[in-house]
């Protein structure tokens, strides 16, 4: 379960690696023409600086899978996958009893959402802190990953979007079966 998780997170962070790109390339056409004002060039290299250092530091500040945008971007997602298992895990009791809860959930007034709220982002942390998190080991598994074949790579991440869509597939049968009880 560990191994997967981390092959999960692995993916969605290189996902993220790969759409860091794809923007930056959009942005560099789009403003291309301010790296040509000479008078900005010339400042930047009086400064011992030039457009090509600021960009190579930008891309090591949103790329390092230690601490950058990438590596948070996927802990977000990440985090969010448990969410959407719970969710859909809480929409499957209610339509096993019968009974809508989501009342006594977000009723007005109700102390129950807070409870609510906080278990449904305390379970994934502490999930994610066990599989991902502690030790740093989704960088030790990060090492390992990159070191794969790519025809092992290229089926990890076929295996990963699989497990992404069936969450997110998971999460919305839930919602059509709970409907479908509870609105009888």
């Amino acid at each position: 379960m560990e191994r997967i998780w981390n092959h999960v997170y692995y993916f969605i962070y290189i996902f993220e690696i790969k759409a860091t790109y794809f923007f930056r390339a959009i942005l560099n056409f789009i403003f291309s023409p301010i790296t040509k004002i000479n008078f900005l060039k010339k400042g930047l290299e009086k400064r011992g600086s030039s457009f090509k250092q600021i960009d190579d530091i930008a891309l090591k500040l949103s790329n390092n899978p230690k601490n950058s945008k990438s590596v948070n971007l996927a802990n977000i997602h990440i985090g969010g996958q448990l969410v959407l298992i719970e969710f859909g895990l809480f929409n499957l009791l209610q339509a096993g009893l019968g009974k809508s809860l989501i009342q006594y959930v977000w009723g007005p007034g109700n102390p129950y959402k807070w409870i609510f709220i906080i278990g449904m982002l305390v379970i994934p942390y502490l999930i994610n802190n066990q599989l991902l998190w502690k030790n740093d080991k989704y960088l030790k598994y990060f090492k390992e990953f990159d070191k794969e074949p790519k025809q092992t790579r290229r089926k990890m991440a076929w295996i990963s979007f699989g497990i992404i869509l069936g969450i997110l597939a998971f999460f919305v049968l839930s919602f059509v079966i709970a409907s479908k009880v509870l609105h009888k």
